[in-house]
């Protein structure tokens, strides 16, 4: 039987009418925030929930029995964002697993933003067998708190080893093993990202999943890419940003018998790229 999982990333649902908010409405870090989509962000996701609406769509029309979100949800981390990303993936929350973004961790105030947890309660960060061929491993690049402008991520020694541990456990030796971060390790090509965007720990990341993990998947970078594995590293799946102007897109990753056994960019509406 083959499993088929729709893998995207990054949607950026943004404030209706944001360019017409008042700066106290928004506070002033989200208001600092507004200077990237002054720069051109906003003019590029303008139309991110409707084509978010417009994949979970597809999810349906390509009968996907899981579709996967690795972060950023949202574009300032606003209640109002949070509230029209849950209703426009309503459809597929059952079958959908999420993990925060950057994006999704600006704080309110100087303490811990929590409306992921609010409005996606059955998100989870544990590692799970979904079916008895696929076993996801969610490891937090994120944390609690995550600046604007600042936008790195970081993995920890003690999430390593756990992350080892899950991945060596031999009760999953016959699942295909998919490692979910926000953050992506590398650029195509195993690039270095540039320093403030990067993920702090990448090597170490790679070299815990290099021998347990079919593949790495994840987002952040604007840039849909499948890099194979090559010595040191697994397979890393990044989905790109599926909702940006003119780069719009999804990965649809097909699993038979606890194996990854294609991997296919698909636009939306579902037509392969």
């Amino acid at each position: 039987m083959t499993l088929r999982l729709l893998h995207f990333s990054d949607p950026h649902v943004q404030l209706p009418r944001w360019r017409e908010r008042s700066l106290r409405e928004l506070g002033p870090l989200r208001a600092l925030a507004t200077v990237e989509l002054w720069k051109g962000r906003g003019r590029d996701y303008d139309g991110a929930l409707d084509k978010l609406r417009a994949i979970v769509r597809d999810a349906d029309a390509l009968r996907a029995d899981f579709c996967i979100l690795t972060g950023d949800l949202t574009q300032l981390a606003h209640e109002e964002e949070f509230a029209l990303a849950r209703q426009a993936l309503e459809p597929i929350v059952p079958r959908l697993l999420c993990i925060p973004g950057n994006h999704d961790r600006y704080p309110l105030g100087t303490t811990a933003n929590k409306l992921y947890e609010k409005y996606f309660p059955e998100a989870s960060l544990l590692p799970r067998a979904i079916t008895d061929q696929v076993a996801v491993v969610p490891v937090d690049t994120v944390g609690e708190l995550s600046w604007p402008v600042l936008s790195h991520g970081r993995v920890e020694r003690p999430q390593l080893r756990q992350l080892e541990r899950t991945l060596g456990d031999p009760a999953w030796a016959a699942r295909c093993k998919l490692v979910l971060t926000h953050h992506s390790p590398t650029r195509r090509g195993a690039r270095r990202d540039w320093p403030l965007h990067d993920l702090r720990g990448a090597g170490a990341l790679l070299r815990s999943c290099a021998s347990g993990a079919d593949a790495i998947l994840c987002g952040h970078v604007h840039d849909r890419f499948d890099d194979a594995a090559r010595a040191g590293r697994p397979r890393v799946i990044c989905a790109g940003s599926a909702t940006e102007r003119n780069k719009e897109g999804y990965w649809l990753i097909e699993i038979e018998r606890g194996r990854i056994a294609a991997v296919t960019r698909r636009r939306l509406g579902g037509a392969t790229a």
